[in-house]
């Protein structure tokens, strides 16, 4: 499969959604910390969800896309080239992705490497590919 996303293009999708969820989160503490929740705790499992269902709910009902990788033009897939289900897309984001931060961010940079496929790919049987 020649038409995989390399690294560099992945970290700018990546960076552009980290952006727009600032953003979003930035609102919700705005709106919602200083009246209800002092502590912060209240926000930051608001903002928790929010990023899952963003990166899991977008990706499988957008054609493997957020935003961000709608701008850069990838996508995710199955390694059979269909539509990634919410389950394995819920492994991929939650449990992939955490594993691929906990390893020094080891799992992330293997998207660099020959195969263009991070961690959190191999575990989901996932790739992720230029969008046509």
């Amino acid at each position: 499969m020649d038409n995989r996303a390399g690294f560099w293009i992945r970290f700018i999708a990546l960076l552009i959604d980290s952006i727009i969820l600032g953003i979003v989160e930035w609102i919700i503490s705005a709106l919602l910390g200083a009246i209800t929740d002092p502590e912060g705790i209240l926000i930051s499992i608001i903002n928790l969800i929010i990023g899952i269902l963003y990166f899991v709910v977008f990706q499988t009902k957008y054609n493997g896309q957020t935003l961000g990788k709608k701008i850069t033009g990838i996508r995710v897939i199955n390694v059979d080239g269909g539509n990634v289900s919410i389950g394995k897309m819920a492994l991929r984001e939650i449990i992939g992705k955490t594993i691929s931060a906990i390893i020094l961010l080891i799992g992330y940079l293997m998207a660099a490497g020959k195969a263009k496929r991070a961690l959190h790919d191999y575990l989901a049987k996932t790739v992720v590919v230029r969008a046509e």
